[in-house]
């Protein structure tokens, strides 16, 4: 008989996979942990509305407009809901047509010449309880058209 040379055994999976195996597990464990739990928070996240009272809401789309998706497309239903709740900036539901108290004390009716200048200069008219926190680029960003997209969606509102 002939005595076999044990196969070494290694000591540790250092030996085996080499010295950055554990960081490599730690930091691909870490990746995959901040994966697994934005993925559905950005869902919710999407699909919310928050309200000025820590709740939220979904705003009810009207359908087959040019302008809701304009609405979409440029975060403006971030801060303006179409189902009445008050969010950063005022609903846009019941809008059209109505008065509007602005911070100056002034009242205005929200026609289309409101609502035009609302979206091109929007510190120039601030409704009454709401800060001027509405950025000054939708004059630049949006055509003449796509502004007039916006206010028929609006308007279609009520």
């Amino acid at each position: 008989m002939t005595a076999e040379t044990p196969t070494p055994v290694a000591e540790s999976q250092d030996e085996v996979f080499g010295k950055g195996y554990k960081l490599f597990l730690m930091v691909a464990g870490a990746v995959f942990a901040v994966i697994a739990i934005s993925i559905p928070m950005v869902i919710i996240a999407g699909n919310m509305n928050f309200s000025s009272g820590g709740g939220s809401v979904s705003s009810p789309p009207v359908a087959g407009l040019p302008g809701e998706d304009i609405a979409a497309d440029t975060g403006c239903l971030a801060c303006h809901s179409t189902d009445g709740t008050e969010l950063v900036g005022p609903t846009w539901l019941g809008l059209s047509g109505s008065d509007r108290e602005l911070e100056s004390g002034e009242t205005v009716v929200a026609d289309d010449d409101y609502l035009e200048e609302s979206i091109v200069d929007p510190a120039s008219q601030i409704v009454k309880g709401f800060q001027p926190v509405m950025p000054e680029t939708y004059g630049d960003q949006l055509s003449p058209d796509e502004i007039s997209s916006l206010i028929e969606y609006i308007n279609s509102l009520g």
